[in-house]
C-alpha cells in the first residue's frame, strides 16, 4: 500500500494547528523539527501550533543508519521531500478551512496484546502475554461539514504495527493504513491516525510477513472505528415525540436528539516534561567500540552468506546503536524533557510525546483527564525511547534495557500531563 501524510488543519476562527499524521516508523527529534520547520515556513504558523506524529510502521524507511548499508543513501532525499509533501498537505489544508460539527466516542478492538513475554526460565522476549496490561480502547472522532458529510475521522490505537516482522521485504504501512482505507471507505472524508500509548502494545499476529494478515487486522480496526463513527452521525442519544401520524397504523414521528455542546477555543501548547534518567547508562567510547564491533562481524558474515551469523549480528548492531544513541543523548545527565504537545477544544483533547509510552501511561491519562474524550498518543513530534511504568521498569527487559528513563519517570510524565490538562479545562471554564 501507499505511504501517506496528511495534514488536519483545526481553527476557533483566531488560533491555527496543524496535525500531521505521517506513515513512517520513527521521527527523530530531528526529523520532527526539520518537518515542523518546513511546515512553518509554508503556512506561517509558529512551530508549537504544529503537531508531527508517525504510525510508527516498522516497514518504512528508518531515519538514521546505524546497521543499514545498502540503500541508505536514498533516504535524506526522501525525508527531504517528505517535508515538502507535509508543508504541501498543511497548506492545503489551511486553504480548505470550513465549519464543522464535532461528535466524539470511544470503542473497543481486540487486534493488539501486552507484547512483554518470558519463558518459563525468566528470559524475556517481544511475543503474547496475554496477562500484561492492554489497552483495547479506540477512540474516535468525527468532523461533520454543516451539510452533514463527513471531512474527517481522528482515530486513537495502541498498538505496534509490527505484523509484517523482520521477514518482509515490502514497504508497507502496516495495519494503520488498511484501517485509514476501511475507514475512508465506509464513512468518507479523510481517516486521520494516531498511535496511541504503545510502547508494550503488540498484535496478536505479529511478524508475519504476510500482507493479507495486516490488511485483515487492519480492517478489523476500520471496521469498528468506522462502527463507532457512523453510530455518532445516526443513533441519537434520545428522541423527542413530535406526533402520531394516521396510516395502516398509528406511526409515532420522533425528532433525534443528540448532546450538544457549544464550541470552546481551540488551545494549544507545547511543554518539555522533567523526568529523571536513570544511572548506569554506557560510555559513548565504549559503545562506539560495542557498535563498530558489530558492525564489522554483520560484514563479514554478510560477505560470507552466513545467515545465522548475520541475523545474529543485525540484532547486536541495532542494540549496539540504540546503547550508543543513548549514551550520547543522555550520558552525564540526571533529567531530559520529554516533549509534549497539547491541541484541546471543547470536551476533545489530543495529547502527544516524543517516546513510545507503555499503554498504562496512557489509560492513566485517559482516565484521569479532565477532557471527556482524550486522545494519547507516542511518536510525536520526535523519538527518544520506550518509557516503562516503575512496577515494569523493574521487570526489566528489551524496552526498558533500551531506555535512558529512570523507574519514576512514568509517574513524572503522567502527573505534568495532567496537570497541564487541568490547567486547560480551567481556562475553558474561565471561558464559559
Amino acid at each position: 500500500m501507499d505511504f501517506w501524510a496528511t495534514a488536519l488543519a483545526l481553527s476557533d476562527g483566531t488560533t491555527i494547528a496543524i496535525a500531521l499524521d505521517i506513515d513512517i516508523q520513527i521521527l527523530t527529534n530531528q526529523r520532527a523539527e526539520q518537518i515542523r520547520l518546513e511546515v512553518s515556513r509554508a503556512t506561517g504558523l509558529p512551530v508549537e501550533r504544529i503537531r508531527a506524529s508517525a504510525t510508527h510502521t516498522h516497514s518504512g524507511p528508518t531515519p538514521y543508519k546505524s546497521w543499514i548499508e545498502k540503500g541508505y543513501q536514498l533516504v535524506e532525499p526522501w525525508f527531504a521531500d517528505l517535508s515538502r509533501w507535509c508543508a504541501e498537505a498543511a497548506r492545503e489544508a489551511v486553504a480548505a478551512l470550513q465549519p464543522v460539527v464535532v461528535r466524539a466516542g470511544r470503542g473497543e478492538c481486540r487486534i493488539n496484546t501486552n507484547r512483554r513475554s518470558a519463558t518459563p526460565a525468566g528470559e524475556r522476549f517481544l511475543g503474547i502475554n496475554p496477562n500484561g496490561p492492554c489497552d483495547h480502547e479506540v477512540g474516535v472522532v468525527v468532523l461533520d461539514t454543516l451539510d452533514n458529510n463527513v471531512l474527517a475521522t481522528l482515530v486513537n490505537y495502541a498498538c505496534h504495527p509490527t505484523i509484517m516482522g523482520p521477514g518482509n521485504r515490502l514497504l508497507t504501512p502496516d495495519y494503520p493504513g488498511e484501517a485509514r482505507r476501511v475507514v475512508e471507505d465506509a464513512v468518507g472524508g479523510c481517516c486521520i491516525f494516531f498511535q496511541g500509548a504503545a510502547g508494550d502494545q503488540g498484535p496478536k499476529q505479529g511478524f508475519q510477513a504476510d500482507p493479507r494478515v495486516y490488511r485483515q487486522l487492519g480492517a478489523t480496526l476500520g471496521h469498528e472505528a468506522a462502527r463507532v463513527a457512523l453510530e455518532l452521525k445516526c443513533v441519537p442519544k434520545g428522541l423527542r415525540l413530535r406526533e402520531v401520524v394516521p396510516s395502516g397504523a398509528p406511526l409515532g414521528m420522533y425528532d433525534a436528539v443528540f448532546d450538544e455542546h457549544p464550541g470552546l477555543p481551540l488551545r494549544v501548547c507545547e511543554r518539555e516534561i522533567q523526568v529523571p534518567i536513570r544511572e548506569g547508562l554506557p560510555e559513548i567510547k565504549a559503545a562506539t567500540t560495542n557498535l563498530a564491533s558489530w558492525q564489522a562481524k554483520l560484514k563479514a558474515a554478510r560477505s560470507g552468506g552466513d545467515h545465522e551469523a548475520a541475523r545474529e549480528a543485525t540484532f547486536m548492531a541495532r542494540r549496539a546503536d540504540l546503547q550508543l544513541r543513548m549514551a550520547e543523548d543522555f550520558g552525564g545527565k540526571t533529567m531530559a524533557g520529554v516533549r509534549t504537545h497539547f491541541i484541546t477544544a471543547g470536551d476533545i483533547a489530543l495529547v502527544g510525546c516524543n517516546i513510545e509510552p507503555f499503554c498504562e501511561i496512557g489509560l492513566a491519562v485517559k482516565t484521569h483527564s479532565p477532557f471527556p474524550c482524550t486522545f494519547m498518543s507516542g511518536y510525536t513530534n520526535g523519538r527518544m525511547a520506550y518509557m516503562a511504568t516503575a512496577e515494569e521498569w523493574f521487570q526489566d527487559g528489551y524496552e526498558v534495557e533500551n531506555s535512558p528513563f529512570g523507574s519514576g519517570a512514568a509517574e513524572a510524565l503522567t502527573q505534568e500531563i495532567l496537570k497541564t490538562l487541568t490547567q486547560l479545562r480551567e481556562k475553558d471554564d474561565v471561558a464559559k
